[in-house]
């Protein structure tokens, strides 16, 4: 047990090593994953703690410890928001902070009223009960678990929230996401909330109705956390953070609309000659340098035309490209698909399937039967 607590010690003083060492050191969003690993770290050292049987000397480890659990989806939270926004972090950030803080203020003003051996007697009644397998009703825990779930809930929520419009803005400024998006970090909530959340909660709920072995389970929680590390980390260090300007749309009656018609057939003429979309790091600001025109009214166009947006209208072009030369020439698939901008397989098939309705091979296929 000890082994596995000192490498997962020690992937966390890693990660920060290799964030605070890399290229997006100054990133607001890389500071945050370096607290990230830092409050893990803690949190290995509280098992360590526990695993040494320190906490019998030191009671007061037994009650903050829990608070941590309040932590994660906060910084996760904040992780989120800071790819959108990497500016300074507010003071009204510490805010989020509060419900971990009044947790700790609460186990402090408990272990000021109560004396050491009392604590350590109740908690060896509880030991002596998950032994014999009594159940114990327990209002503290339950308020507890109530707090960690609606904190988790909430905060989830607003990740969500986030990456929505993380994700819209990709889409309105660049024609390929790979690395960029951060689609990770919702899977890795979600990940969390049932591999980690859940279990801990039912951690606890073991103290009132005694049904599995504790130290197994807090040996399969250790595990877990060790796992998320890694998997968060691989994530954090390869993920490419991108400048988005901000982009002020004017109002509708600001100019008539037949105008914004006019300039968007005058736009598809040019991808259509310039085939500025085989650029696979073409992006809106790009695109309205070669056009010579500003990003804001660009994007104006592309909001009056029938593409979703700046992601859709790129691919769209890529896509009638490479149609034409699945149809007219022998080259290898994916061959095609690169000089035609795209710089992945899996966005190629999806976006190739969603615009035709078939794969590429199936296409090229039923066209050579109709030829």
């Amino acid at each position: 047990m000890k082994i596995i607590l000192g490498i997962g010690i020690g992937i966390n003083l890693l990660a920060i090593f290799q964030l605070l060492k890399g290229r997006n050191f100054k990133l607001i969003s890389t500071k945050i994953a370096v607290l990230i690993n830092m409050f893990w770290a803690i949190r290995i050292v509280f098992f360590i703690l526990k695993d040494l049987d320190i906490s019998l000397r030191f009671p007061i480890l037994l009650m903050l410890d829990q608070n941590l659990l309040l932590l994660d989806s906060v910084f996760l939270w904040l992780y989120s928001k800071s790819l959108l926004r990497n500016t300074t972090v507010k003071f009204k950030v510490l805010l989020h902070f509060l419900p971990f803080i009044i947790g700790v203020l609460l186990s402090l003003l408990s272990y000021s009223s109560v004396p050491d051996e009392l604590i350590l007697e109740q908690y060896a009644k509880i030991d002596r009960n998950i032994s014999d397998k009594k159940s114990l009703f327990a209002i503290d825990i339950l308020v507890f678990i109530l707090a960690v779930i609606t904190v988790s809930t909430v905060y989830f929520g607003k990740s969500i929230r986030e990456l929505k419009k993380f994700n819209t803005i990709l889409y309105n400024h660049f024609s390929s996401l790979k690395n960029i998006n951060a689609n990770w970090i919702l899977k890795f909530h979600s990940i969390w909330i049932f591999l980690f959340l859940i279990p801990i909660i039912l951690y606890f709920l073991n103290y009132m109705y005694p049904v599995i072995n504790i130290k197994l389970f807090l040996s399969f929680m250790v595990i877990i956390q060790i796992l998320f590390s890694l998997i968060f980390n691989s994530n954090v260090i390869s993920q490419n953070y991108v400048s988005i300007p901000e982009t002020n749309i004017s109002k509708q009656d600001d100019k008539p609309i037949e105008q914004f018609k006019e300039k968007l057939n005058e736009l598809k003429k040019v991808l259509e000659t310039s085939q500025y979309y085989q650029d696979e790091n073409l992006s809106l600001v790009k695109l309205s340098n070669y056009l010579s025109i500003k990003s804001t009214e660009l994007t104006e166009i592309i909001k009056y035309s029938e593409f979703d947006n700046f992601y859709d209208l790129i691919n769209t072009y890529r896509v009638e490209s490479i149609k034409k030369e699945l149809i007219t020439s022998t080259e290898q698939i994916m061959i095609i698909a690169y000089d035609n901008g795209f710089n992945s397989k899996s966005a190629f098939n999806r976006i190739f399937k969603d615009k035709t309705g078939q794969t590429p091979s199936a296409f090229r296929n039923l066209t050579k039967n109709t030829s």
